[in-house]
């Protein structure tokens, strides 16, 4: 299995699309809309499927199936093992997970979502093109969306236009040189279990065991109007939260918000707002 770098987690679906010669793909419909878009633009069927309480697909495929599976949070590597032990074709989407090892025909990464980057995926396939891509140039700052809501909704706009599939920028490479990975999953460890240690009673969503996971975020979705009246406070990224209303898992996940695990300081901010809720 190769490592393919490239510039974004929705190019690397693309490549995935056009090397396989993919003509119609199961995907979820708790899903960031990116994904949709780059899959229109293969000319590629999408097939929609739900999900349960424990993010595994509803509905059974077919063993030839080409299965899209997102492994929400950087919590969901047994789904991940599961499907892929049942279903050959199975893609993994691991954007929300990037130090999850590769399984299934294919899977890739994001490294904008866990750092300081403006762009950069790892792409784990062993089907080729001949294509040759140029190196991605875009001009953004790598933040995070509670460092400059307005310059990180810039950035996604940026990002949004930039549909070509493109090589990993020059500049992502050195900063990726320099990072402490072994670090960051003990930061995000341990902000996650003091996350959950105050918000766990209050969560609505069924958290798998974190485990040996490193996740992106606490994944937090509440009744609680106080909570959410506090976290109102704060600059937090919501996920996919038009999920219409009728659907499963509209009462679990229409709102969820993903408290920050790449922010020691900004993560202590939150928590020292809850201290009487330990």
């Amino acid at each position: 299995m190769e490592i393919i770098k490239l510039n974004l987690g929705r190019n690397c679906l693309k490549y995935i699309i056009k090397a396989y010669n993919i003509k119609e793909i199961h995907v979820p419909y708790y899903c960031c809309n990116t994904v949709w878009k780059a899959i229109v633009q293969e000319n590629c069927r999408m097939k929609f499927y739900h999900i349960d309480d424990n993010f595994m697909p509803i509905k059974e495929f077919r063993k030839k199936d080409f299965i899209l599976y997102i492994n929400y949070f950087g919590l969901n590597d047994q789904n991940c093992q599961k499907l892929a032990y049942k279903y050959p074709n199975l893609i993994i989407d691991n954007t929300q997970s990037f130090y999850s090892e590769h399984i299934g025909l294919a899977s890739f990464n994001s490294l904008r979502k866990f750092f300081k980057v403006s762009n950069g995926a790892y792409l784990y396939v062993d089907k080729f093109l001949n294509d040759k891509f140029e190196s991605d140039n875009i001009q953004t700052e790598p933040i995070f969306i509670q460092d400059n809501y307005q310059k990180f909704v810039q950035n996604e706009v940026l990002l949004n236009e930039n549909n070509n599939i493109k090589m990993i920028s020059q500049n992502t490479i050195d900063i990726m040189k320099n990072i402490d990975t072994e670090t960051d999953k003990k930061q995000r460890v341990n902000l996650f279990k003091k996350y959950d240690k105050i918000f766990g009673g209050y969560n609505i969503i069924r958290l798998p065991n974190l485990e040996d996971q490193i996740p992106y975020c606490y994944p937090f979705s509440t009744n609680n109007t106080e909570i959410k009246k506090i976290l109102e406070k704060f600059i937090l990224l919501h996920l996919w939260n038009e999920l219409p209303k009728d659907f499963s898992e509209y009462k679990m996940l229409n709102n969820v918000a993903a408290l920050p695990l790449n922010d020691t300081i900004y993560a202590k901010k939150i928590i020292s707002q809850f201290a009487r809720y330990r």
